[in-house]
């Protein structure tokens, strides 16, 4: 299971990078745990295995004490789930190159290898743990590539609280199950006071499914990222923005223009011009003609790409050739 999730991961980020020219939200986790460790945690024994994050007779934090070996290799496995997670984060927050493409199908490997090993100690914690525990088992278990895990981590999109939600987002986007049920995300979008990770790892999650799905039946899915659209940062939008063409949402065709048309971020505006020629609808036409004159040439290349798609030709990057032929 592992190594089938090293190759899709990989497709969905190029999509997003080589659409928005961005990275994925970056730090999605909060690293500042068990800062109090010493040494190289990559550092090897004598016999060839990984030296403990934390030797057994140390404690997990200041002023803590393990009550018991159990709770020594929980803490343990924590952190170095804690680890794992923080260098795939950094791969998947690079530069997209050759390079940065194989840390990343590395990183997730041996991450999804990692969690299927622990998988039933990391299940409990995501049950039972203590939230920073549940929160980071939660994110990990999505690399294990089993939809069987998706309602253990659904039902922490509930939890009240908020890093643990955050996590858990995570990991549902990288499990990217495409008929998860979506819901539970729409009503957490919908309440009040969702902090700005959360905001950042439900785009990542419905962006995995919508890449894993491109359909949405019922229309939660498009309610859920039509709310994500007036987002202050604009990954969210974008993410938000290309979902929203991944599923062919005729009804958020106004909004994606405007986005199109008037967005501050480069970003953006081209997440847009890709939406709205994966929609494909004629009547997108004329906003896609006036980006072709947009100042960023990632924007105004997705553009005539929309343009090309929409019209089964491609009469290239000048407005006046465009809008001479839609005269005829």
């Amino acid at each position: 299971m592992p190594n089938r999730l090293a190759p899709l991961l990989v497709p969905i980020a190029t999509l997003l990078f080589a659409s928005c020219g961005s990275a994925p939200p970056e730090d999605v986790y909060d690293f500042d745990s068990f800062k109090t460790l010493e040494g190289d945690a990559g550092s090897q024994q004598a016999n060839g295995g990984r030296k403990p994050l934390i030797p057994d007779d140390q404690p997990t934090r200041p002023g803590f004490t393990p009550r018991s070996e159990q709770a020594a290799v929980t803490g343990r496995l924590i952190v170095d789930c804690d680890r794992q997670l923080r260098a795939w984060s950094e791969a998947m927050a690079a530069p997209r190159s050759v390079e940065n493409q194989d840390t990343v199908m590395l990183a997730t490997r041996a991450l999804g290898i990692f969690v299927v090993k622990n998988r039933a100690l990391l299940e409990d914690q995501v049950i039972s743990g203590a939230p920073r525990n549940r929160g980071i088992a939660s994110a990990a278990l999505g690399f294990c590539g089993d939809p069987a895990v998706l309602p253990l981590l659904m039902n922490n999109v509930g939890s009240s609280e908020s890093e643990v939600v955050a996590k858990t987002l995570l990991g549902i986007g990288v499990l990217s199950v495409p008929n998860t049920n979506v819901g539970p995300i729409y009503s957490l979008l919908s309440s009040s006071g969702v902090s700005a990770d959360v905001e950042s790892n439900a785009a990542f999650a419905l962006f995995q499914i919508a890449t894993a799905s491109e359909q949405d039946l019922d229309g939660t899915m498009t309610s859920a990222l039509l709310l994500l659209l007036d987002s202050p940062q604009a990954s969210v939008r974008a993410q938000a923005t290309l979902s929203l063409g991944l599923v062919k949402a005729n009804v958020a065709m106004p909004p994606i223009t405007d986005l199109l048309a008037a967005d501050p971020d480069p970003q953006v505006r081209t997440a847009a011009a890709f939406a709205l020629g994966r929609i494909g609808s004629t009547s997108s036409t004329l906003p896609l003609v006036a980006a072709l004159d947009d100042p960023a040439p990632l924007a105004a290349g997705s553009a005539r790409a929309a343009l090309a798609r929409i019209h089964g030709r491609d009469l290239g990057p000048d407005a006046e050739s465009w809008r001479a032929a839609i005269k005829q």
